[in-house]
């Protein structure tokens, strides 16, 4: 086709229906294949049920919309050739998750939180889920309100720990590490694990204060402390073994 007979834009036809890609050109014949094309209904209650179950808004022009024939069932057609609807007809099939939302526009930047909830008010279903998400987001803000401050806590006993342990750091001394006021903040076997021993024995009194610790926050408290901060504290599964070893 030369350029001169390419079809105009502005004559292309698409389908109301927001989600349905269905178009045809006014200027071309139609094929035998493609899909049948209603005008909206004279009647004006009618044509608004129409423009709801389409998903466009209360003012949508109709003169020239049209609503192909994917969304009709076999029951609203006259005759069996199905060219004819029947003046009660309502599109029902294949509309998408869009039935009974505003007209919907691309936007460039991301939709304000106002807008997507004025678009959900329309939608009954869509508001009940909406509420529920709602009521569910309080605890889940309480809650994380809570670990902050657990965390905020955890940061500031590391904060004053590591500053003992800039006052009193481990000297060495003819190769052989001497340790001094550093034992008053940690137990030997955490002393080690500092020095980069390989073998470190834990004691009872180490493993129960990890134990505890581990039992005033979280997993992800404790093991933020000990691979975060590195903090000398032994692996989760070595403190599981003790208590299950100490059980009554």
């Amino acid at each position: 086709m030369a350029q001169n007979d390419t079809p105009e834009l502005s004559h292309l036809i698409k389908c109301t229906v927001i989600s349905c890609p269905n178009h045809f050109h006014k200027d071309l014949p139609p094929s035998k294949d493609d899909c049948l094309f209603f005008s909206f209904p004279p009647d004006e209650s009618t044509a608004t049920v129409w423009k709801e179950k389409c998903g466009v808004s209360a003012g949508h022009p109709t003169t020239t919309a049209k609503v192909c024939s994917d969304h009709f069932k076999p029951a609203d057609y006259t005759d069996g050739s199905k060219t004819l609807l029947k003046p009660e007809a309502i599109p029902k099939d294949n509309l998408g998750w869009m039935v009974g939302m505003p007209e919907v526009k691309l936007l460039s930047k991301r939709p304000k939180f106002d807008l997507i909830k004025d678009a959900v008010d329309t939608n009954e279903r869509l508001t009940q889920r909406f509420d529920k998400l709602i009521k569910e987001q309080k605890p889940l803000k309480d809650k994380i309100e809570l670990y902050k401050k657990k965390i905020e806590n955890v940061d500031n006993e590391v904060f004053r720990l590591k500053n003992m342990i800039a006052k009193f750091p481990a000297r060495r001394k003819n190769g052989a590490v001497t340790v001094n006021l550093i034992s008053k903040v940690f137990s030997p076997a955490q002393i080690n694990m500092l020095l980069g021993k390989k073998k470190v024995v834990w004691s009872y009194d180490d493993m129960a204060m990890a134990f505890t610790l581990r039992h005033i926050g979280n997993r992800e408290c404790y093991l933020y402390l000990k691979d975060t901060l590195n903090v000398p504290l032994p692996a989760l599964a070595a403190v599981q073994r003790w208590v299950a070893s100490n059980k009554p």
